[in-house]
């Protein structure tokens, strides 16, 4: 089977984070949208998502207001539903800052999720209250959900599928260790976010392929921001950071 794993569209926190930790710190929203310029991309990822080869046969996002809101052009060029699927958020789940503190939050409400577009299928997990315990989400409990999402990939999908997953940077990166390189996985539960001594950098709305075989892989790409190239979004080949200490 092919997994396309794409990460979603600049959010409002992305941008917070890439003028300094202290407007990161102090503009931090528990379910950020996508900015202008992430929507830009989204609608440039949607444009050039029908020439990939294999074509995707599911789609799935996090329930997370930045991966529907990309999920969504790419659902209408590929005519699919966007199934959501609660166990792909980004590490360490919905953070509020109250007082100066930072605490867990519940997720955004299902009718605020809905009404992004009509093309997603909830489970009933997620409801009016949100759809997580609000609480801070653990490194080793990253760890071991990127690993359950690894094998829930492998053992739910069929040999001549293509799945696509719209998701996030951290768990993203965590996820496909997991699927190609899991011993150095492991060492992940004992690291906080910003420490990983393992990363892959997954730049906004970039597209990775890989091909999962029974008893092994084969990467096809990592990164891929052909269509940010062709809408005249990126120049060239740039190597930068992820988010800063802590913002990923």
């Amino acid at each position: 089977m092919h997994l396309l794993l794409i990460r979603h569209g600049q959010s409002e926190n992305n941008a917070f984070a890439a003028q300094s930790v202290e407007t990161y710190q102090q503009g931090r929203k528990p379910d950020p949208e996508l900015t202008e310029l992430g929507r830009r991309q989204a609608q440039a990822l949607g444009k050039w998502i029908g020439s990939v080869s294999p074509r995707p046969t599911k789609l799935y996002a996090s329930p997370m207001m930045r991966t529907i809101q990309t999920a969504d052009p790419v659902a209408e060029a590929l005519d699919l539903p966007i199934i959501i699927n609660d166990l792909i958020f980004e590490r360490p789940g919905p953070v509020q800052i109250v007082d100066g503190v930072e605490t867990g939050h519940p997720g955004s409400p299902r009718s605020a999720l809905s009404a992004i577009t009509d093309r997603a299928v909830f489970p009933e997990s997620i409801t009016e209250e949100g759809w997580r315990e609000a609480r801070i989400e653990t490194a080793a409990e990253a760890a071991d959900r990127a690993g359950r999402i690894a094998k829930w990939i492998r053992d739910t999908h069929n040999d001549d599928e293509c799945i696509a997953i719209v998701a996030h940077g951290a768990i993203g990166s965590m996820m496909l260790l997991h699927l190609i390189a899991p011993q150095l996985a492991a060492g992940l539960r004992n690291h906080s976010i910003g420490s990983e001594p393992h990363w892959i950098g997954l730049q906004n709305t970039a597209t990775s392929m890989i091909e999962l075989h029974p008893d092994g892989y084969e990467v096809h790409w990592i990164n891929r921001v052909d269509h940010l190239i062709e809408a005249g979004m990126v120049h060239g080949a740039v190597a930068a950071s992820t988010g800063n200490p802590g913002t990923r």
